[in-house]
């Protein structure tokens, strides 16, 4: 039986706080003016260990719904994931989703009247990815000031995105990346395009893949600003090694073909970190990214660097609002001088394949983006 939605919620040690987001999912498709039998909610229980028995107090697991009748009535259903990965738990997620659109939760948020009214028609008329807007722990009122409409893109000492508040305009607006506590697209496209990196170890890399993918292969990314969404949880229920989230970010970059770019990170994390781990890292980012690369060079309408140079996001919000917001930052300057104190990074920057072509590119292109530079 088919959908027009799938609500996908990857749940690790996420009781009671799923079950708040799964009854306030419901509220707000009802009060939009949705038929309830037209949305399916999909709990990607993936690695929980939050089980106890009796169910006393807070206690319980995140797929606590599945006794209860919304089960029975197909509006809530879970996938069991023994992989602790909440970006594979979107992806498997996705695959078994009836709706013709999927938007992925976060499994402790709190959603504003008329949310997916605004994002569905949003979804249509971009033909992207979609992203709301997010408040911050439950701020309210809503504020501009408080808000996260798209995220600055940072390279150099990274590959990652934080945080800005700045909007564009009232309708929705193009971007270049922004946080997934939740986000829609249409099921076919985001099945093609193939969602997620599918090796992926802990938090983190996975939300800079898909939306860099998603202006690689010629499509977009946006901001519904009038979707309002309230995150209500900052911790993870678990914990993971920093190496983890080193070795994310190097398999994505290698995926996106970033070389330049990954480099340049693995040099800046010599700088502390254990240059044999770091090198067996890489090796085996190249080795597990491999299949995954090939498809992206073989798809993708630009490079990377490419991407960088043109903004499309920018070009399409003079042409759709005659205003934009270039959320780029580039570490250049002063994460040179950083090397410069670490022997061991600075043989690797004076040694290094890409880090002369990536000097001239960023001198050439970005220079008004690079940090500290006056």
């Amino acid at each position: 039986m088919s959908k027009l939605l799938s609500v996908i919620i990857p749940a690790r040690n996420e009781f009671p706080q799923v079950a708040f987001t799964i009854h306030n999912i419901l509220s707000i498709w009802e009060a939009d003016g949705f038929d309830y039998r037209d949305l399916e909610i999909i709990i990607v229980d993936n690695c929980s260990n939050d089980d106890k028995f009796p169910q006393r107090g807070t206690g319980g697991t995140s797929s606590y719904m599945l006794g209860r009748g919304g089960f029975f009535n197909r509006v809530v259903r879970v996938l069991y994931d023994p992989i602790a990965g909440n970006h594979s738990a979107r992806n498997k997620g996705a695959r078994i989703a009836l709706g013709k659109y999927v938007y992925f939760s976060d499994a402790h948020m709190s959603l504003a009247p008329n949310f997916f009214k605004n994002m569905l028609k949003t979804c249509e008329e971009s033909g992207g990815l979609v992203h709301g807007q997010l408040q911050f722990m439950g701020a309210y009122p809503p504020t501009d000031k408080g808000a996260g409409f798209q995220y600055t893109i940072k390279l150099g000492e990274e590959i990652k995105g934080t945080w800005g508040n700045y909007r564009v305009a009232d309708d929705w607006f193009y971007i270049a990346a922004q946080g997934h506590w939740g986000l829609m697209a249409d099921r076919k496209q985001f099945l093609d395009f193939g969602g997620y990196p599918n090796i992926h170890r802990c938090y983190g890399g996975g939300e800079f893949y898909t939306d860099m993918k998603w202006w690689l292969y010629g499509s977009c990314v946006v901001c519904e600003p009038n979707s309002i969404g309230y995150h209500l949880a900052s911790g993870r229920g678990y914990s993971y090694n920093h190496d983890d989230y080193i070795h994310n970010v190097m398999n994505i970059g290698v995926a996106l073909g970033m070389d330049d770019w990954v480099e340049r990170f693995y040099i800046n994390n010599l700088r502390k970190g254990n240059k044999e781990v770091l090198d067996r890292m890489m090796k085996e980012a190249y080795k597990e990214s491999d299949s995954d690369r090939k498809v992206i060079e073989k798809r993708r309408v630009k490079t990377f660097n490419e991407l960088l140079v043109e903004r499309p996001w920018d070009k399409l919000n003079d042409e759709r609002h005659g205003s934009h917001f270039s959320g780029l930052t580039i570490f250049h300057d002063t994460i040179i001088e950083l090397f410069k104190q670490s022997p061991v990074a600075w043989e690797a920057y004076q040694n290094s394949k890409y880090q002369e072509g990536l000097d001239k590119f960023i001198n050439e292109h970005l220079g008004e983006y690079v940090y500290g530079r006056k």
